[in-house]
């Protein structure tokens, strides 16, 4: 293998990547339920081709956790924030509709373990907290449609 193949050294580790590396590299014993200190003394042991296979890992899970906060954290003002609660809430509204339409269509790939009926009211509700910031959105003024860099 030439050296242009071979990975960039990693930078510097902290704590955190290296505890999240070594849970990743514990995972692959989760099925043989291991204890956590038959794992340590795996991981402290392993070849450092191996820790810093794991260490990248740990650097793009941590670097994806990182960026992944939610819009709303974002948001500046009351209107902003209203922007981002609706479009979450529909979002996650249109998603457990396509949940129940797959259930009715009998082509859902998993099984539901709560009741149907609790999963349709759960649905009832969400539409009807989305018609009432609708409705306080007009009162207010707030275009819940409008784009704005909080949430691009």
């Amino acid at each position: 293998m030439s050296e242009e193949t071979l990975d960039p050294p990693l930078p510097p580790i902290d704590a955190r990547t290296e505890a999240v590396a070594e849970r990743l590299f514990g995972l692959k014993w989760a099925l043989r339920k291991d204890s956590t200190e038959i794992i340590h003394e795996e991981w402290r042991t392993a070849s450092k081709w191996i820790r810093d296979g794991y260490l990248r890992q740990a650097i793009e899970v941590l670097a994806a956790a990182d960026q992944a906060e939610p819009a709303s954290a974002k948001a500046s003002g009351y209107q902003d924030r209203m922007r981002v609660e609706y479009r979450e809430l529909t979002v996650r509204a249109g998603r457990l509709r396509d949940m129940l339409q797959r259930y009715a269509d009998g082509t859902l790939d998993f099984e539901l373990v709560c009741p149907i009926g609790l999963l349709s009211r759960q649905l009832d509700v969400m539409d009807e907290y989305a018609g009432l910031l609708r409705h306080r959105a007009k009162f207010e003024h707030v275009d819940l449609e409008e784009l704005d860099s909080v949430t691009e």
